[in-house]
């Protein structure tokens, strides 16, 4: 399977943080969710991908084009919505996409013009009085406009409400089905957005990438398991992620949550992305899935 995206030995050298040893394949035509708990380096890594922070090595490629040689070559394919606005709040959104558009050989002023109507956005009415929800509809509009085949989201849900989160997640999934080529990168803190949608899930951890898998493979072997203080071996536990100590006994996450079912001495569940982030991040030492030492 081709890859849409692409990063070898990326190192990432800011002021009080960095990116080690970033290693990730996205494939063409899925959902790849990016999870990470706050401070874990997902914005860092969006931001090195969409060529904000230079890297001190690596490369970064969109297909086959090397986004540190062709910049302007690779930023062509994608389109990237951040948390925030990130247009003059002063200006009205017609005025923006007027002074955009030449920047943009593949802009298509009839076709935002179009996505603009069909969420409802006043044109004339300035970006800035815009709310959360209406804000990330106008930056789409502005990103569909471009027909990108990499669409690159940072926590595109934050401040959202329930409603406004099942449109964004509705419009991401059209986004997709029109094109099998497209791909998608998500960066957020709300896993179930993920549990709805993805179909990949990369998982930072302190700078690193410690986990990329099918979401379907992934939550078809991980599992959370309770066990008592007096069921405990060391079997059990060397195959526990994150355990954490209770007054029932101990709970953690596993990689093989098939080795457990159907016994006595502990109970099992399937795992959902949310608990695949809370036990990971226990870990002191994370591991990548792709060497999976838990099964």
């Amino acid at each position: 399977m081709e890859n849409a995206i692409t990063v070898k030995d990326l190192n990432v050298k800011l002021n009080g943080f960095n990116l080690t040893d970033i290693n990730l394949e996205i494939p063409k035509g899925v959902v790849a969710g990016l999870i990470g708990k706050n401070g874990a380096g997902k914005t860092t890594l969006i931001n090195s991908l969409t060529d904000i922070y230079i890297p001190a090595s690596g490369s970064i490629m969109y297909g086959d084009t090397d986004l540190l040689t062709e910049p302007e070559k690779a930023k062509a394919k994608i389109g990237v919505v951040y948390d925030s606005l990130f247009y003059p709040p002063a200006y009205n959104a017609v005025k923006i996409a007027r002074m955009l558009a030449p920047f943009y050989n593949d802009f298509d002023m009839d076709k935002w013009e179009s996505y603009m109507d069909r969420f409802g956005l006043d044109k004339r009415k300035r970006v800035g009085q815009y709310s959360k929800g209406m804000q990330m509809k106008f930056m789409l509009s502005m990103v569909f406009a471009r027909d990108p085949e990499v669409l690159i989201l940072d926590e595109p849900t934050a401040g959202m409400d329930p409603a406004a989160r099942a449109e964004l997640m509705e419009m991401i999934q059209e986004f997709m089905m029109e094109n099998e080529e497209r791909t998608v990168l998500f960066s957020t803190h709300i896993t179930s957005d993920l549990d709805k949608i993805a179909d990949y899930v990369v998982l930072v951890s302190d700078g690193s990438v410690v986990l990329t898998e099918e979401k379907d493979e992934l939550l078809l072997h991980y599992g959370v398991i309770q066990v008592s203080r007096e069921n405990m071996t060391p079997e059990i536990k060397e195959k526990m992620i994150g355990i954490k100590e209770n007054e029932f006994g101990y709970i953690g996450l596993t990689g093989c949550a098939e080795f457990f079912e159907g016994r006595n001495d502990v109970k099992v569940r399937r795992a959902i992305i949310e608990d695949i982030l809370i036990y990971e991040n226990e870990n002191k030492e994370p591991k990548n899935s792709t060497q999976n030492p838990y099964i």
